[in-house]
C-alpha cells in the first residue's frame, strides 16, 4: 500500500474497515451506516467505495461485503484476529512471562535471595510493560 493510499485510510474509513474486519459474516450499507452512526447510507456506501478501489474489501454476490484475505493493512500486523476481536499480540507475550513467573513462584524454591528477587523485578516490570503497550495498541485501534 502506497502513502497516499494509507491517507485514505483514516476517520471514518478506518472505522468501517475496522467494522468489516471484525464481523463475522458479510455486512451491507445500512449495517454500518447503524453501527458506526454515519449521517446517512450514502456515507456509509462512500467509505465502503473508499475500501472497495484500494482492495481491502469485497463485494458477495448478495451485495453485503467482506475483507479480502489478500490484502492486509500493516498497522494491523501486531495484531491477531481472534473470533471477531482484534488482539494486540503482546498480551500474547505477557501472558507467556506471567505463566514463567507463575511456575517460578510455585515450583522453585523461594528464599528472598538476590536472584530470587532479580527474577521478580524483571518478570513484574516485563508482564506490566508487555500489557500496558497492549492496551495502548489497542486503544489506538478504536474498535466498534
Amino acid at each position: 500500500m502506497t502513502a497516499s493510499e494509507r491517507k485514505n485510510l483514516s476517520g471514518n474509513t478506518w472505522d468501517v474497515y475496522l467494522y468489516v474486519l471484525t464481523s463475522r459474516e458479510p455486512i451491507g450499507v445500512r449495517d454500518v451506516w447503524r453501527t458506526l452512526k454515519l449521517s446517512s447510507p450514502s456515507l456509509a456506501q462512500y467509505h465502503i467505495n473508499k475500501l472497495l478501489d484500494l482492495k481491502l474489501i469485497e463485494a458477495t454476490p448478495e451485495g453485503k461485503y467482506r475483507v479480502n484475505e489478500a490484502e492486509q493493512v500493516d498497522a494491523l500486523r501486531s495484531f491477531i484476529l481472534l473470533r471477531g476481536r482484534l488482539i494486540p499480540r503482546l498480551i500474547f507475550y505477557g501472558a507467556i512471562v506471567s505463566g514463567v513467573l507463575a511456575s517460578y513462584l510455585v515450583l522453585w524454591p523461594f528464599r528472598w535471595d538476590f536472584r530470587d528477587l532479580v527474577v521478580l523485578v524483571i518478570s513484574f516490570f516485563s508482564v506490566l510493560t508487555f500489557f500496558f503497550e497492549a492496551y495502548s495498541q489497542y486503544k489506538g485501534l478504536r474498535v466498534v
